[in-house]
């Protein structure tokens, strides 16, 4: 009780002090300092909201309420439809054969062929094998005409020979027969011998009479020797003559083969057609000469064959789409001057894999059956246009994550983003673009149908 008695006359005496007049003043001073820093730091309050934001990463940041002075608003991501293409201008149509017919042996054009009722020209419809030219090649049907008859001798010779072989071996029969005679007179002269032996020993017959028998029986003897060795030779002459048989054959192959070669050069004369096809051009007329192909120079070309029921569709890539383009995709054929409006479609067939050496771009092909239609016109070769092939297709399974052009950013590295908000939480997702048709732009990355992302605004990110 006498503490708190204590105290309230110390206030009263403080409150009496201020009574004076210069102490009054000097509280009134302090009153004023202490209002004017209470001001100061509530307008510096009221100034901290526009100070600039403490940077945090731009892969984990606080999320934001959308600000309209800033420029940061948000929207949803949608899906659609799309195909992702690759234009490849200049295309041309060329026929699936093609080729340019020149003679090969030098020589006159006798004829020209026909088809049907017309001769062979331009635009004719021509089949394999059906006579297009006939060239005139004096020196070769002369040299034909000399080889067919060596080879005719060389026949000849083989019968010869073979009649031969047939005498030897009547020969070879003939000296058998021989040596069999001249071995019975041997054993004739032995026993003749041995008889007057033994008269000669009896007193019967004379020595004189014994030594004519002696030179006879030797006689018989060499006989028999040389029709032996007369047989041997016959044996030698069969196999000569079967030996001149075989070489009389071969030369006769050798003629015969020579005529061959000749036939077949000869047969080079007629001018055919390697395929069905259309005449595309004409080069000579009756009575000019052709150069043979080969050699130091090209040869005369007499005409040009074109299959035009299948066609190649010819387009070039650059360097920069040869990854993205690839045999099997589905592909058109469309902007085809002199058929505004007509379209073909395909599958991209062939791709060479390597750049050409002059143009530096890829060639790749669409194969197509070219069969006329109700008004009898068909893909015409030479004629130009824009193939284009599918690289990705995003379906109804599939669907292509599309936003405004406003909410993907380019980092300094030139690569795309999108700013994802994600509950408290803004997350920098890196995208590849599809498409950017100025208004929206197409994107595959890590982002879900119905995602919410940043628009505008997005350097800072």
């Amino acid at each position: 009780m006498s503490d708190t008695t204590n105290v309230r006359p110390a206030r009263t005496t403080v409150l009496t002090r201020i009574d004076h007049p210069c102490r009054l003043l000097v509280v009134l001073a302090c009153i004023g300092l202490i209002s004017l820093a209470g001001c100061r730091d509530a307008r510096l309050a009221r100034k901290s909201p526009k100070s600039r934001p403490a940077r945090v990463s731009t892969e984990n940041k606080p999320a934001k309420p959308p600000s309209v002075e800033t420029g940061e608003v948000t929207e949803v991501v949608r899906t659609r439809e799309y195909i992702d293409e690759v234009e490849l201008p200049g295309a041309s149509v060329v026929g699936f054969e093609s080729t340019v017919l020149v003679a090969k042996q030098a020589g006159f054009v006798k004829t020209i062929g026909r088809q049907g009722d017309q001769e062979v020209d331009i635009g004719v419809d021509v089949t394999a094998g059906s006579v297009l030219a006939e060239l005139h090649i004096p020196e070769l049907e002369a040299e034909l005409a000399e080889k067919q008859a060596e080879s005719r001798r060389a026949v000849a010779d083989v019968s010869q020979a073979e009649a031969a072989v047939e005498i030897a071996k009547a020969m070879a029969t003939q000296v058998r027969q021989t040596l069999v005679e001249k071995q019975a007179l041997r054993a004739l002269r032995e026993v003749e011998l041995q008889r007057i032996a033994r008269l000669v020993k009896m007193g019967a017959a004379g020595l004189d009479t014994q030594d004519e028998a002696r030179f006879r029986h030797k006689a018989a003897v060499a006989a028999v020797q040389g029709t032996e060795a007369e047989a041997v030779t016959a044996q030698a002459t069969i196999r000569k003559a079967q030996a001149d048989v075989l070489r009389a054959k071969a030369d006769a192959g050798v003629a015969a083969a020579v005529v061959k070669r000749l036939q077949t050069l000869n047969a080079y004369r007629f001018i055919m057609a390697p395929f069905d096809g259309v005449v595309v051009a004409r080069h000579v007329d009756r009575g000019a000469f052709v150069r043979p192909a080969g050699g130091s120079g090209e040869g005369s070309p007499l005409f040009e064959v074109a299959r035009i029921d299948r066609v190649r569709i010819v387009a070039h890539v650059p360097p920069s789409q040869i990854g993205s383009v690839r045999t099997g995709k589905a592909a058109r054929f469309a902007k085809i001057g002199g058929l505004p409006g007509h379209v073909v479609n395909g599958t991209l067939t062939r791709s060479a894999q390597v750049l050409d050496q002059s143009s530096r771009k890829m060639r790749v092909e669409m194969h197509l059956d070219n069969p006329p239609t109700e008004n009898g016109r068909r893909l015409s070769l030479g004629l130009f246009g824009t193939l284009t092939v599918e690289r990705r297709r995003w379906d109804a399974d599939n669907r292509l994550k599309v936003v405004s052009t406003k909410a993907v950013g380019t980092d300094q590295n030139g690569a795309r983003f999108v700013v994802v908000v994600r509950g408290e939480k803004e997350l920098r997702v890196p995208v590849e673009v599809v498409f950017d048709d100025a208004d929206h732009v197409g994107f595959v990355g890590d982002v879900n149908s119905g995602d919410t992302v940043r628009t505008g605004n997005l350097a800072k990110y």
